[in-house]
């Protein structure tokens, strides 16, 4: 699908989604266990639940094939599989050697097999990579006769349904829960760019969707508590209404929110793979040095400068140094 024009509304709502990310990882477990307070915890499995089928609705809606598989796929590995390679193997190395930074230890086999075998401390983007790549092949189904378009319709949604009972191996539950979302998103983009259906607007829809977004994340959790099936259509409906209701706010900001949003929409990749070193930074100076512990400074002390590290260094140091910016994912034309 060729890119016909740029969607800000997107833009923005991709820096809302890795904001989401940044306040997810801020409701520690270590050096303080944050989940054992109950708003803590609905607040964690809220943001868990929207925020990545978010990431790869919106990154659905961006998929474009331009240029062949080959040019297409070198530009996902650069773009995808070498950060991911590259962060994953940094973030094995503390864990090798005992010390109070890192709540999990591994020994160098455990470390390798975890990584190899199951995606490592980075599963989003080998996530994002396995989707990226079979997506085509998805999107030739869809663009056939009847019995495609149907074929192309049904292996998202059987994957979807299947997710939980996929195995984790090379994290194909993963794939199969997330690929949903970003055929999702491919399908919104289509409709959006041919008028059938518009990006959400002013309408009662975009207005009430929050009342509607945490009934359905309601009705999610007490069946994710019971029985794995149920939990699906409740989960797709509370991540739909986030959706409308996300991007009815993202066509709503100006001035410096608007310039803010679209520069951590911009950054996001970078901002999620640096989240890691700057809150074992921020939770260690919050919690261990200084002594806090009650959520309502630890998890804002760890948002905020995280926020403002993470953005900081992706636009004024990865950005700025040609190596950095190919292990980062960033790239050298400068298009996003």
């Amino acid at each position: 699908m060729a890119e016909k024009r740029r969607w800000h509304e997107i833009d923005r709502l991709r820096g809302m989604a890795i904001l989401m990310v940044l306040l997810y990882h801020s409701i520690i477990v270590y050096p303080v266990d944050l989940h054992t307070i109950r708003w803590c915890s609905l607040l964690h499995t809220f943001l868990w639940t929207v925020q990545m089928p978010l990431f790869f609705l919106v990154s659905g809606f961006c998929y474009s094939l331009q240029g062949g598989y080959r040019v297409y796929a070198l530009k996902k590995c650069r773009r995808i599989l070498v950060p991911h390679i590259v962060f994953s193997l940094l973030d094995i190395l503390p864990r090798l050697i005992p010390n109070p930074l890192v709540h999990e230890q591994m020994d160098v086999r455990e470390a390798l097999v975890d990584f190899l075998l199951y995606g490592g401390s980075d599963w989003f983007l080998w996530t994002l990579f396995v989707i990226v790549m079979v997506f085509p092949a998805l999107e030739k189904l869809l663009r056939g006769g009847r019995a495609g378009r149907f074929a192309g319709w049904l292996i998202p949604a059987v994957l979807f349904l299947a997710g939980p009972r996929l195995p984790d191996l090379f994290l194909m539950n993963m794939a199969g829960q997330y690929l949903w979302y970003f055929f999702l998103g491919y399908i919104l983009r289509g409709l959006a760019e041919t008028k059938k259906m518009p990006l959400p607007g002013r309408g009662v829809i975009a207005w009430t969707s929050p009342v509607f977004m945490l009934f359905f994340f309601a009705v999610f959790s007490a069946a994710a508590e019971k029985a794995w099936l149920p939990a699906r259509l409740p989960e797709l409906l509370c991540v739909l209404c986030s959706f409308i209701f996300f991007s009815r706010l993202a066509s709503c900001c100006r001035g410096w929110i608007d310039r803010f949003l679209t520069a951590c929409g911009k950054w996001s990749l970078q901002m999620y793979l640096l989240d890691a070193y700057a809150l074992v930074f921020t939770r260690t100076l919050l919690v261990t040095v200084l002594g806090l512990r009650a959520p309502v400074w630890v998890i804002p002390g760890n948002f905020i400068p995280d926020t403002a590290m993470v953005l900081s260094v992706s636009r004024y140091i990865l950005a700025k140094v040609k190596l950095l910016r190919m292990l980062s994912g960033i790239p050298e034309t400068g298009a996003r």
